[in-house]
């Protein structure tokens, strides 16, 4: 599997700003599948004068994944770069969150 060839496959969901994401090594192997939520700030003219000031993120809930934990940060790094650039380098903050992370980074993958 070739997590830097990466190919996403996204597609709209049922609520606003939130999309379901398939994604694929460069072979149209399964790499995994994430759900992104976008966050946009609410725009200042609605706030009040002294409300701080926040940037738009991306929360990526990882639903499914094929990799061993090894393999996390290029994951993580390679997903970013691909979803910086399908939201136009408009959002600088993306956090990740996976299913508890001591059941699904322990088990063997290759069962």
């Amino acid at each position: 599997m070739e997590i830097m060839n990466m190919k996403l496959k996204m597609m709209s969901t049922l609520w606003e700003n939130t999309y379901r994401v398939a994604i694929e090594d460069g072979q149209g192997g399964y790499i995994g599948t994430v759900r992104v939520i976008v966050n946009i700030p609410i725009d200042p003219e609605q706030l009040p004068p002294n409300a701080p000031q926040v940037e738009p993120q991306l929360f990526v809930l990882v639903e499914d994944f094929n990799f061993s934990s090894s393999e996390l940060i290029r994951f993580e790094t390679t997903l970013s770069d691909l979803l910086r650039e399908k939201f136009r380098y408009e959002i600088p903050h993306i956090f990740f969150f996976y299913p508890s992370p001591h059941d699904v980074l322990t088990q063997d993958i290759t069962q």
